[in-house]
């Protein structure tokens, strides 16, 4: 049970009254998860934990695993729901309308790996995704996969309109009946793509389309088609998702600190639907990065889906072993897209938590905040660089985001405090308070921007898209100074209107506003003064991130400027995610802060018994990390040993596969074989081959 007591709160809450709110929950039963590195630490099961690299570690410790989140994988086929670390993890297989006759929902290779990554659940750290107890559900579109000559692991298919339409209007539009009671996704993952630079293809507007009518986040892997520019396909370069590009090296220092080679790259093409004109590589397609190569992930060996022939590697003394195989060294944006999914299944726990509890507006949980709260926490990579210039004394960007990794790496750390504030909890008779709004703005009221705001926060407003209009304009002025040298980051993102009816063929632009951010100094003589701004005219994101030039009171103001079409003909509002964050240089500062600051909102999750939110992970690695012998060949069995209080039960094997019919899955994650041209409905999956 969860019992919420929340505090007064500024603009939130009728003070003083409490009130207990109890549902039912499920709440992380381990301290710490992770997918680990297969190259960084003495075997493929002890690597760098990816979990804790990317800050997932501060929702775990506040008792947030995703449980109150539905994540859909929706692609060419099935999880496989007897691998060890996906026993009883999928609640729901999407397929249909009709599968007689074709591969439609077969268990598949590719959609394991990536399910694990996501939410994968296991005895063991190796065996964990980001998001361990999410609800998982998994979609296929396939209808068959293209084999090719002396191909045995296929990453070409072929779907139809029904079975791309089933797929994704149940887990997003329809969704799915039990007890009454309908469920729909919150996330949806898509590791699969197909050219489409512009965005325009039916299949990517149609997504589109169900993401804004259903607010709904969606992550799509880039492509794994660079180093090479405007590379970014389809679902992945539509405008209301997430695309993600791979980061690569875990025995780099830092882990994961260098962009990977194959991982598409922005600008992307503009349609104009209007004006039925395309202008090449000006559109941001990259919105941000995650550990995309050199990861141990979960196999599945059955030859069905993808496994187009040969035999079951798995298969050996009868099978007893199949439920306990994992790959090394899996590389491709499709392993980058479910780590970003299985984070934003983190945030939609908290989010629905504190909402829930009358502790925060529906707002928190809305795809765009979410989304710009992702994007605002982010890391900025080696040679970051968004084309930021000096233009009339003004810092301007016309592209927003970094070409290869968008925003930069995900920090999840990072997110938590804009997101929910300072991690912080009391524990009491086994009750774990958790706080949100300490040292950060959870939404403003109303839809027109706000004063006195925190060093971080999000908001959801609205502006007229017109220039000059009445209410084109919002601004968000900040409660203290900032200090010079301090580091600001703001993203603002948005959703291009696009429709869908009952067909495919039904999908179709609506309008696309065209927003700026802007930063301005307020303390000086006259009116405000314009120190920064982003004004990337062809997009959804607006980004900022800068070193603040000198001491003094700022200002940022969201700008509703224009419509780059609108095929309706009819004024346009804009509804909008705001996330920003200052991190202050001196340390003295924050500590004023937090001295000054209010316990402005409360929550609370009873724990299980046993479970620990805080524990280290050292301990967690120390209690559930085994050492294992070396493999000498593909397919034999490593047999596990450890010293310390828990050991693997002798019968325990884990094996590794190091190659696929014969050759190396891994060297360059882009396919070996030549691709077939792409029709409208011959598609692949963002993986290695």
């Amino acid at each position: 049970m969860i019992r919420i007591m929340p505090l007064c709160r500024r603009c939130r809450l009728a003070c003083p009254l409490a009130f207990t709110v109890l549902f039912a929950a499920t709440v992380p039963a381990l301290p710490a998860w992770a997918v680990v590195g297969s190259k960084s630490g003495t075997n493929i099961f002890n690597g760098v934990y990816v979990n804790d690299l990317i800050g997932a570690s501060t929702f775990y410790s506040m008792g947030f695993g995703g449980s109150r989140a539905i994540v859909a994988n929706v692609e060419a086929g099935a999880i496989w729901n007897g691998q060890e670390s996906l026993r009883g993890r999928v609640s729901q297989y999407i397929a249909g309308p009709t599968t007689a006759g074709t591969q439609l929902g077969q268990y598949d290779w590719h959609a394991t790996m990536v399910g694990q990554a996501i939410a994968g659940n296991g005895a063991y750290t190796y065996q964990d995704g980001i998001a361990p107890v999410a609800q998982l559900w998994s979609a296929s579109i396939a209808t068959s996969w293209n084999a090719f000559p002396g191909e045995v692991y296929s990453g070409s298919f072929n779907t139809t309109d029904a079975s791309f339409l089933y797929a994704y209007t149940t887990a997003m539009r329809a969704g799915i009946t039990t007890n009454g009671a309908t469920a729909r996704a919150n996330i949806i993952n898509s590791s699969w793509g197909y050219d489409d630079s512009s965005g325009t293809v039916a299949e990517t507007i149609a997504i589109d389309a169900l993401l804004k009518e259903n607010n709904v986040v969606g992550v799509f892997a880039a492509g794994n088609e660079g180093p090479t520019a405007n590379t970014v396909g389809g679902p992945a370069s539509g405008y209301n998702g997430i695309a993600v590009a791979a980061m690569t090296g875990d025995t780099l220092s830092p882990p994961f600190s260098q962009v990977a080679s194959f991982s598409s790259r922005g600008l992307g093409d503009f349609y104009n639907p209007a004006t039925q004109v395309t202008t090449a590589a000006v559109r941001p397609t990259v919105d941000i990065a995650a550990p995309g190569d050199n990861l141990t992930l979960a196999f599945y060996g059955g030859v069905t889906g993808g496994h187009v022939s040969g035999t079951d590697p798995t298969a050996g003394s009868g099978g007893a072993y199949q439920a306990q195989y994992y790959i090394p060294d899996m590389a491709g944006t499709s392993f980058a897209a479910p780590i970003v999914a299985g984070a934003a299944a983190l945030m939609v726990d908290a989010g629905k938590l504190f909402v829930d509890s009358s502790a925060a507006s529906s707002d928190m949980l809305d795809a765009r905040v979410i989304k710009a709260t992702m994007m605002a926490g982010a890391s900025a990579t080696n040679g970051w660089n968004n084309g930021q210039v000096s233009s009339g004394g003004v810092i301007t960007t016309t592209q927003a985001l970094d070409n290869s990794v968008g925003a930069g790496m995900i920090n999840l750390d990072a997110a938590y405090k804009i997101y929910v504030g300072d991690p912080s909890s009391i524990q009491s008779n086994g009750i774990n308070y958790v706080f949100a709004g300490q040292n950060t703005s959870l939404g403003i009221a109303g839809n027109g921007g706000g004063t006195g705001l925190e060093l971080r926060g999000w908001d959801l407003g609205s502006v007229a898209s017109d220039t000059g209009a009445v209410g084109s304009t919002n601004s968000y002025t900040f409660g203290q100074s900032l200090a010079a040298g301090s580091t600001l980051t703001a993203a603002l993102t948005w959703f291009a209107d696009r429709t869908l009816g009952s067909t495919l063929a039904s999908a179709s632009d609506i309008s696309l506003s065209n927003l700026s951010l802007e930063l301005l100094r307020t303390d000086l003589a006259g009116t405000p003064s314009l120190i920064a701004q982003s004004i990337a005219s062809v997009s959804t994101v607006e980004f900022l991130r800068l070193s603040v030039p000198q001491t003094g009171s700022y200002m940022l103001r969201v700008v509703g400027l224009n419509q780059n079409y609108n095929l309706a003909a009819t004024p346009t509002d804009t509804s909008y995610g705001l996330a920003w964050t200052v991190i202050v240089p001196e340390p003295s500062t924050w500590l004023m802060l937090a001295i000054a600051a209010l316990l402005k909102t409360l929550a609370a999750t009873r724990l299980p018994a046993g479970f620990d939110g805080k524990a280290s992970h050292v301990g967690r690695r120390e209690r559930h990390n085994a050492h294992f012998h070396a493999a000498e060949a593909d397919l034999r069995a490593v047999h596990g040993h450890r010293t310390g209080p828990r050991q693997i039960p002798a019968q325990k094997h884990l094996r590794r596969i190091v190659g696929v019919g014969g050759h190396p899955r891994k060297t360059d994650e882009r396919r070996t074989d030549v691709e077939p041209p792409f029709g409208p409905r011959v598609f692949h999956h963002l993986s290695c081959r």
